[in-house]
């Protein structure tokens, strides 16, 4: 298990687009047998992600999405819709899906439109709430508090200072043991101040590339994702905030992921040469750089 990467740089974690997507891929194929992985990401996905998460789909209402042989019909949904990121085409058989959450939130109190000053002097504009609320948490050796402001809606948006947290999926968990483990206590302040917030942040979702979706029964064997993208956007002001995160999947028929760049070996490699009837290479070599020269020709 490899360690987890922390950071201190903005970044969003919006997975139900994604089960969305993956979702609206199976129902496209109709016969999809069974999801096959390339990573330990994809199989946390499924595992801890996908497989709890699909049920919840339907429910939430906020959500749409889209599946298409045609890649400009899909790039329309999403321009439509205000998003930037555009699928290519996706080759004979190919298909793609698109899914988006778009979540408005009023604050049940509003807020008053104030100013944040940092530690070391500099001014943000912000948002100030009094006598919001009764309930405020915090967990165990951790002196920061965990501010919860509800919506009309009924949602409940947390916010907590934290110095630096982990990348990718790995957030998931984090957020989710600290919501788990928060504890209720007393709040000693006048009320409470944070950003205002704009953010639009477009990513590639690397780590979902090469998932299958084995159809035996279908067309083809199998179909296979070649392209992930995913565009989230958060305004969040004294009115509210609102959430609109997209995410786009491109899937080849039974092929493997087309990359536009060539793969480069570029470190001291292993060659081997192999002939049908013999029970041994013809020739083995571990070729490092003092040997990688022109040879001007074959000639010896």
């Amino acid at each position: 298990m490899r360690p987890e990467t922390m950071t201190t740089k903005t970044q969003t974690l919006v997975v139900y687009p994604i089960v969305s997507a993956v979702r609206e891929a199976e129902m496209f194929l109709k016969n999809v047998e069974t999801i096959t992985i390339t990573n330990d990401i994809q199989k946390k996905f499924l595992n801890e992600i996908f497989s709890s998460c699909k049920g919840d789909i339907p429910r939430i209402k906020e959500i749409e999405s889209i599946a298409d042989t045609n890649h400009k019909r899909i790039n329309k949904w999403l321009e439509e819709r205000g998003f930037q990121i555009r699928l290519k085409d996706f080759g004979p058989g190919g298909f793609g899906v698109a899914s988006m959450l778009d979540l408005l939130g009023e604050w049940a109190i509003k807020g008053k439109k104030w100013s944040v000053q940092t530690e070391d002097g500099e001014y943000y504009p912000g948002i100030k709430m009094t006598n919001y609320g009764k309930k405020f948490y915090r967990v165990r050796d951790n002196p920061n508090y965990i501010i919860d402001i509800e919506t009309r809606e009924g949602d409940h948006v947390h916010l907590m200072m934290v110095d630096e947290v982990p990348t990718g999926l790995a957030l998931q968990n984090f957020v989710e043991n600290i919501h788990n483990n928060k504890q209720e206590t007393p709040f000693e302040y006048d009320g409470f101040i944070f950003p205002k917030i704009d953010l639009d942040e477009e990513i590639m979702l690397d780590w979902i590339l090469g998932l299958q979706f084995i159809t035996p029964k279908g067309k083809e064997p199998f179909y296979v994702i070649s392209q992930a993208l995913q565009q989230t956007k958060l305004k969040m002001n004294e009115e509210g905030f609102r959430v609109k995160s997209a995410v786009a999947l491109g899937i080849l028929a039974g092929a493997a992921p087309i990359k536009t760049e060539p793969y480069v070996i570029n470190r001291p490699f292993l060659m081997w040469i192999a002939r049908d009837g013999l029970s041994k290479p013809l020739f083995i070599g571990y070729l490092n750089k003092d040997v990688w020269k022109d040879p001007a020709g074959l000639d010896m």
